[in-house]
């Protein structure tokens, strides 16, 4: 690995090899100039392609195939914890640790600064001797990505009470996708289900579910108990507190321009 890392030195500069949250080894490049283009360019954000391009411009190797880089559609097969993870990571070690963005409270009033520690939000996923800390630790974070249950796997399959088999994808970059162009009218509490490739086994092969007719309210609720509890719910947020008010919210940290294109570090 050092020979392959000094060889991928002399050829990119600053590269750094990552643990993600599912076992993956990826080695990341540091961000050019020419990657704010790529995540800026407007025909590819609004739905999530900048993002994609964006990591597989970054990512110069990994253990995800044999070639190495990836193309875009593997980096639309990564789970998202993998993905994001990849993301932070890129940013803390390309440009800072630490996010100073400003949020405005309502019209017409003054912006409030705020910092918030991006290391909080991952892990370091490759070091055995070092246990992701769990909810009565003192460095919990209720924001960090976990290890993914399913480790490297891609797709869960199980059986419903009723002897209903069920097949679907983790969340990955074409379930991202596929809700980011949903229309607010028809946005649904199944649309997340559907994102994922839900599949019934019928008969002798697997038949893609395109509605939930099929299934009664109890299957429903064992096929959303299984995906939060085998492929939980990412959530890369900071909590805000209005300091004239003391109003909370939940703001979510990649909505901030200075996450990529910082006015200050």
């Amino acid at each position: 690995m050092k020979a392959k890392m000094d060889d991928l030195k002399k050829t990119y500069g600053a590269v750094q090899e990552l643990v993600t949250p599912s076992g993956f080894k990826v080695i990341i490049r540091e961000q050019t100039g020419e990657d704010d283009d790529i995540l800026s360019r407007a025909g590819d954000t609004s739905d999530g392609t900048s993002a994609n391009k964006f990591i597989q411009a970054i990512v110069v190797d990994s253990g995800i195939n044999d070639k190495g880089r990836l193309s875009l559609d593997e980096v639309r097969d990564l789970k998202l914890c993998d993905k994001y993870f990849i993301m932070i990571a890129s940013r803390i070690f390309s440009i800072s640790q630490i996010l100073k963005f400003s949020y405005t409270w309502g019209e017409g009033l003054e912006p409030v600064e705020y910092e918030e520690d991006l290391g909080q939000y991952i892990w370091d996923y490759g070091n055995e001797e070092k246990p992701f800390p769990k909810l009565s630790d003192p460095e919990y974070f209720k924001y960090r990505i976990e290890p993914h249950p399913a480790g490297k796997e891609s797709i869960r399959e199980f059986t419903t009470k009723s002897g209903k088999k069920i097949r679907y994808n983790f969340m990955n970059g074409h379930g991202e996708s596929y809700l980011m162009k949903i229309p607010m009218d028809k946005q649904s509490v199944n649309q997340e289900l559907l994102s994922r490739d839900i599949h019934l086994w019928m008969g002798d092969k697997w038949v893609k579910v395109y509605n939930f007719k099929p299934f009664s309210s109890i299957d429903m609720m064992e096929i959303r108990m299984d995906v939060d509890k085998n492929d939980p719910l990412l959530e890369f947020s900071t909590d805000l507190t209005n300091p004239a008010t003391g109003e909370k919210i939940s703001y979510p940290l990649l909505a901030s321009n200075d996450f990529f294109y910082p006015r200050e570090i």
